[in-house]
């Protein structure tokens, strides 16, 4: 009998494909293989493919060559090596720099998290059973911790300074953002990552606006998504999925119920894919 096997960079990490991956391997639960550590994959598992950038390029042929079954939860953009096409002009990687096209074709489904996310794949070519998701996923336990926090901003009032997340990727752009803040002669709190979700969006929900200017083009970002279900502003670039989507207009309760249902939605979808 085959088993359904999660195969990620880092299954224990605390980001944000690492949160989504969990509510994903959890509710499937599912068998969890460090894709650094594969060495040779079995004919008659199901594979669920997250981050694998740490996985050995003969692996990934292989998974192509014998055929296996498998699909993408899709985090980013891995049809090249930096997996980050907004570096090229128009988004556009040049061909000689396409990888990983036929692991696309192969797969039983992608699934993508915003329309933008898969815009970008459609432009570079990419032939795949897409599965457009039209947001991420949230665990019941996220979604009940913002909405704690949520119901707090509506009797308590918060600090006056603008929040600016800390971040140690230089991706998320936080020298950016205190230079925004700086011109334009705004009061901002940095707002250090917390391995505990609580302790984070409680630092987060004590400020009525999140500037955030990534360099990337995310594939959705959680960020933003739980800075508007605390009710906050965003003063933010358009660059990315989440932004993108009609439900961003939401905020509040209205937007951590849209989340609830949309997760259940799909999960659903992805269990069409699953033996």
């Amino acid at each position: 009998m085959s088993k359904v096997v999660f195969i990620d960079d880092f299954p224990d990490g605390t980001g944000g494909a690492e949160q989504v991956n969990r509510v994903v391997g959890d509710h499937f639960d599912v068998e969890w293989l460090k894709s650094d550590e594969i060495t040779k994959l079995g004919a008659n598992d199901f594979y669920i493919l997250g981050n694998i950038s740490l996985m050995h390029p003969g692996i990934i042929d292989a998974i192509v060559a014998e055929n296996l079954n498998y699909v993408i939860l899709e985090h980013d953009y891995k049809i090249c090596s930096s997996r980050h096409p907004w570096s090229y002009e128009g988004c556009i990687v040049p061909e000689e720099e396409r990888i990983n096209y036929d692991l696309y074709k192969n797969a039983k489904a992608v699934f993508v998290q915003t329309t933008d996310h898969l815009n970008v794949f459609k432009a570079n070519g990419v032939k795949a059973n897409f599965i457009n998701l039209k947001s991420t996923l949230w665990s019941d336990e996220d979604l009940d911790l913002l909405e704690v926090y949520w119901r707090k901003t509506e009797i308590e009032p918060r600090d006056w300074t603008c929040a600016v997340v800390n971040s140690s990727n230089w991706i998320k752009n936080t020298e950016g953002a205190i230079a925004f803040c700086k011109e334009a002669r705004l009061d901002y709190t940095l707002i250090h990552p917390n391995d505990k979700r609580s302790v984070f969006i409680f630092n987060l929900s004590r400020h009525p606006s999140l500037v955030f200017f990534p360099l990337a083009r995310e594939s959705c970002c959680r960020l933003v998504v739980e800075a508007r279900c605390l009710n906050m502003n965003v003063i933010t670039s358009i660059n990315y999925g989440a932004v993108l989507e009609p439900w961003y207009e939401m905020s509040g309760l209205e937007l951590i119920e849209f989340l609830r249902k949309s997760t259940k939605k799909n999960l659903k979808k992805i269990k069409k894919y699953l033996p």
